[in-house]
């Protein structure tokens, strides 16, 4: 009996401290980051320049500009900070910002191109470890540009233009699998992975920079300024080394098991027939050819006729959907080709993971040779294979094409 009062007391004398909210925020008191730019100091190359575009609550209402009413004022601001690390550039904005920073809904974090390719791998070790930012959120590199310029532009379909950017990257991977999001999290994995290395989607800034930040911008048809997502960006080392064409941007998605919707043009004697990929699996595996390793993907998707601009094919015939299937192969084929050699050649980076695969596959041969991996990386071979299935051809079978002469 004793010892149960005991063990009620001791209950009953830990709900004074443990109940409660012992880190509460109130939301009068923060300003809250939407999105991190970094770029390198113009003023001092050693340094780095840091933006942080902040939502201003009274202006931020979801209503305006595309809802018919709302604030009309302008719903970001933004702070700029310098300094040798992100916690020094943080700080010295502190005398300028009413509000104490909180980073819990970041969504995009910005590299600016010239900081990229000189290498900003060291400066996301306060982001990793503080435990109030998460590191889900997407990065993009601003390609031919600052991450300033790019969090200083105001866009019209979203009021917050961090959330606009997001949902485009989003989008333009459902549509089109040229680009999609990597987050912080899966980049700082990767930036120093001698058997990995880093890619990352891209956002450049178009027009007129000193008008984009303006009112005037989101209040006209065509803005003076807007932001479009690239391809992606490959690094190597922790230092951007290039940019993918659209096409080695979409083959990557399909290694990388990225692929929502693909269109696949298939060229035919008087025009084109589209398909549309709108399943994609990639096997990827390493094994050992005469003690050499080489690389194996076996992809296969299902599709749909998308679009035939053909008067010829007939697509309501079991053979041609055959032969479509056949001919979307070696497309896809092509294109997954087009990127290795890319990236073996031109590029000269393993964001595919070759080096991974192969040490799965034989760690005691990556053990021998991983200091040699630059110069054994573009020799790999690679043997590629996709079977497509085309299971449907939309709400009709024969084209209207086919009755006008």
């Amino acid at each position: 009996m004793f010892q149960r009062i005991c063990h009620i007391t001791l209950c009953l004398m830990l709900l004074l401290p443990l109940s409660g909210c012992w880190d509460i925020k109130f939301l009068d008191q923060l300003s809250i980051v939407l999105g991190i730019g970094l770029d390198e100091d113009p003023d001092n190359p050693e340094n780095i320049l840091v933006t942080l575009q902040v939502v201003v609550p009274s202006q931020a209402s979801e209503s305006s500009p595309g809802g018919g009413g709302g604030t009309s004022g302008i719903p970001v601001t933004k702070y700029t900070g310098r300094g040798k690390t992100l916690l020094d550039a943080l700080q010295n904005m502190d005398n300028v910002a009413p509000r104490r920073f909180y980073f819990s809904h970041a969504q995009l974090m910005i590299i600016g191109e010239d900081l990229a390719k000189k290498g900003a791998a060291d400066l996301f070790d306060l982001i990793d470890r503080d435990p109030e930012i998460r590191i889900d959120f997407a990065m993009l590199v601003a390609k031919h540009g600052t991450a300033a310029e790019i969090l200083d532009t105001l866009t019209n379909m979203e009021r917050l233009p961090v959330k606009q950017m997001y949902k485009t990257i989003e989008s333009y991977n459902k549509r089109a699998s040229a680009a999609y999001p990597v987050s912080i999290k899966e980049f700082i994995l990767k930036v120093n992975d001698p058997k990995e290395m880093a890619v990352t989607g891209s956002v450049e800034f178009v027009g007129d920079p000193e008008k984009a930040g303006t009112k005037g911008n989101i209040e006209k048809i065509s803005p003076d300024g807007y932001l479009r997502i690239g391809n992606m960006a490959v690094f190597k080392n922790g230092k951007l080394v290039g940019y993918l064409k659209q096409s080695d941007s979409k083959g990557l998605a399909i290694i990388k098991n990225k692929v929502q919707r693909l269109v696949v043009p298939v060229p035919v004697e008087d025009g084109k027939v589209h398909v549309a990929i709108l399943h994609s699996k990639a096997s990827v595996k390493a094994r050992f050819s005469r003690g050499k390793p080489e690389v194996v993907i076996r992809i296969k998707q299902k599709a749909n006729v998308f679009d035939v601009d053909s008067r010829k094919v007939r697509v309501d015939k079991k053979e041609t959907i055959s032969w479509l299937e056949k001919e979307a192969e070696q497309q896809v084929i092509k294109m997954v080709n087009g990127t290795i050699s890319t990236l073996q050649h031109e590029l000269d980076s393993d964001v595919l993971g070759y080096g991974n695969l192969v040490y799965k596959a034989s760690p005691s041969y990556w053990k021998v040779h991983k200091k040699e991996w630059d110069t054994l990386f573009p020799e790999i071979r690679t043997v590629v294979s996709a079977d497509v299935e085309i299971y449907s051809t939309g709400v009709r079978n024969q084209s209207y094409l086919q009755n006008m002469k």
